[in-house]
C-alpha cells in the first residue's frame, strides 16, 4: 500500500556534491565581502588619523607663526632651531627635539626651559627653518620659512607623511 518508487525519491532534494559546491561558493563570496569591509575600515582609520595629525600640525604652525609676526631680533641657530624676541620682550626658541617641536623661553638667569607644543599623536619627521632679511638695515622685514614633514604615530600611517610649509614675515621693519 505504501510503496514508494525509487525514481520519485531520487528526484527530490539536492545531492551532497551540489550542497558542497553551493556552500563553497557562499563561503568564497562571504570571504571576499569581509576582506573588502576590513580593508575599508583600515583605510577609514588611517584617514581619520592622518586628518588629526594634519590638524595638529597646522595648529602648531599657526601658533609659531602668530608669535613670529610680532617678533624681532631673529637668529637662526641651526636648520632646526630659531631664536627671537616676541612682543612681550621674552626670548623665545623653537626647535626640533626627538620628533617633536618644542618652544623654549629664557628666564632672568638666561636658563632656557622647553615645552613640547606638538600633539602626542604627531611624529615630526622633518623640521627646517630658513631666515631671510634678518640683516639690520637691509630695509626688509625678516621672513621666516618653516617647512614641516609630519606623520602619525599609529601603525596605519607608517609610510604616509604630509609636508607643510609657510612663510611668515615680521610686522616690525628691521632698521
Amino acid at each position: 500500500m505504501f510503496q514508494v518508487s525509487r525514481f520519485k525519491f531520487r528526484e527530490r532534494g539536492f545531492t551532497i556534491i551540489e550542497l558542497m559546491v553551493a556552500m563553497t561558493l557562499f563561503l568564497v563570496l562571504i570571504g571576499i565581502a569581509i576582506g573588502g569591509f576590513i580593508n575599508a575600515l583600515r583605510t577609514q582609520r588611517a584617514i581619520v588619523e592622518l586628518m588629526a595629525a594634519n590638524d595638529n600640525a597646522s595648529l602648531t604652525m599657526e601658533q609659531i607663526a602668530r608669535e613670529m609676526r610680532t617678533g624681532y631680533y631673529f637668529v637662526k641657530i641651526s636648520d632646526t632651531e630659531l631664536k627671537f624676541v616676541n612682543a612681550y620682550n621674552v626670548t623665545v626658541f623653537y626647535r626640533l627635539n626627538e620628533e617633536t617641536i618644542e618652544r623654549g623661553t629664557q628666564d632672568i638667569f638666561l636658563q632656557t626651559k622647553y615645552k613640547k607644543i606638538t600633539a602626542d599623536n604627531l611624529r615630526v619627521a622633518g623640521f627646517r627653518i630658513d631666515l631671510l632679511g634678518a640683516d639690520a638695515g637691509d630695509g626688509y622685514p625678516p621672513r621666516i620659512t618653516i617647512s614641516l614633514s609630519i606623520t602619525g604615530r599609529s601603525k596605519y600611517l607608517q609610510n604616509t607623511s604630509v609636508n607643510i610649509q609657510t612663510t611668515v614675515s615680521s610686522r616690525l621693519m628691521d632698521t
